[in-house]
């Protein structure tokens, strides 16, 4: 199941400065979620399908779902046997997705298709999660399998471009006959249509609406679309940039200070995640926010215990006691959005992204 294209930024050098004059532009809404993916397995096309997609489905008719990079399995799976940040797409997939309209479609594309979605879970922009209704899966793009020439694109990412994917307008049909009529919390929805410019778009000069999802809040950006030249270009706002970073921490390319560079680089999610994980499976603690008063100092013994040789070696300096509130503030950070999303998932927080990292 082919891996979407990277969209480069409007100001990349791959994006020529004639493509925002084309006629055909559409803005669609960009959203702060997961990438996400899934497939109808349809046995009278089964030499299509590439093997990890065989192998996850679970007889004719079933959905296989992906992330970005992975095939994680079948809508028929158990949710005990499926990542807890995926319990509620699998969901959708069984109540919002009709597999016989998609199968329909095989037949109108000459062959399988795989549907492109933002997983709408808690990352950096709070839509309302636990207070607002919201739609799980937003459905942005369609591949024929037909149309897919590589499964791994050659050289720069970004030079790859989206010819052979559906156009906009097809796309969107198809995303209305295969959505069942469900519940918002278990509802398949296609992407926000801003609006088509009619003479051009200065994406410098630009303003982010509000997102779709919620009044109150300004959207991620927006995704510039032309189906006649293969390409999406993002414009995302600079605010967001900002908000990301405050969530997920300072690269470090861009850290200011030796002790930011030692956060950037060696307190990652995955090891604040392991650190809850053995605090709350292993020792039996309840999870939640005050865990922070213990784990944050576990987080920066586990990063001296790991990487001490390379940190005495760092080509920056930094006082040890500056690093502890960095990490704490990042500690935070992880299990506020560890506790929405398993509450938006009807999840274990120990199993969000145990699969995934």
């Amino acid at each position: 199941m082919k891996v979407y294209p990277k969209i480069p930024r409007y100001d990349h050098p791959v994006v020529p400065s004639s493509f925002f004059e084309r006629d055909d532009l559409t803005l669609l809404e960009k959203f702060d979620g997961s990438a996400f993916r899934f497939t109808l397995y349809d046995e009278r096309d089964t030499g299509a399908y590439p093997e990890p997609v065989v192998d996850a489905a679970d007889g004719d008719g079933s959905l296989v779902f992906g992330t970005r990079q992975t095939i994680r399995g079948s809508h028929r799976d158990s949710l005990a046997t499926v990542d807890g940040a995926l319990h509620r797409a699998v969901r959708c997939l069984r109540a919002g997705i009709d597999r016989d309209a998609l199968r329909a479609a095989h037949d109108e594309f000459n062959g399988p298709l795989i549907v492109y979605a933002e997983n709408l879970v808690y990352s950096t922009l709070d839509y309302g999660y636990g207070d607002t209704p919201l739609p799980v899966l937003v459905g942005f793009d369609v591949l024929p399998y037909a149309e897919i020439e590589t499964m791994t694109p050659p050289g720069n990412p970004y030079e790859e471009t989206f010819e052979g994917f559906l156009g906009r307008e097809a796309a969107w049909d198809l995303f209305e006959r295969i959505a069942l009529s469900a519940p918002p919390e278990l509802s398949f929805v296609p992407a926000t249509v801003l609006e088509h410019p009619s003479r051009g778009f200065d994406p410098d000069t630009y303003t982010v609406p509000h997102s779709s999802l919620a009044d109150a809040v300004r959207a991620e950006g927006v995704v510039i679309r032309s189906d006649e030249a293969g390409r999406r270009v993002k414009c995302v706002r600079e605010r967001f940039e900002e908000l990301n970073r405050e969530q997920f921490g300072t690269p470090p390319s861009a850290a200011e200070s030796g002790a930011e560079y030692v956060v950037a680089t060696y307190c990652t999610a995955a090891r604040i995640r392991k650190q809850v994980r053995s605090m709350v499976v292993e020792e039996g603690r309840e999870f939640g926010l005050h865990l922070n008063d213990d784990l944050y100092p576990r987080v920066v013994e586990d990063i001296w215990a790991e990487h001490w040789p390379e940190l005495m070696q760092l080509d920056v300096s930094f006082t040890p006691a500056d690093v502890y509130p960095l990490v704490a503030k990042r500690c935070i950070t992880e299990l506020r959005t560890m506790q929405t999303n398993a509450e938006l998932n009807d999840a274990d927080p120990t199993t969000l992204w145990r699969h995934l990292e």
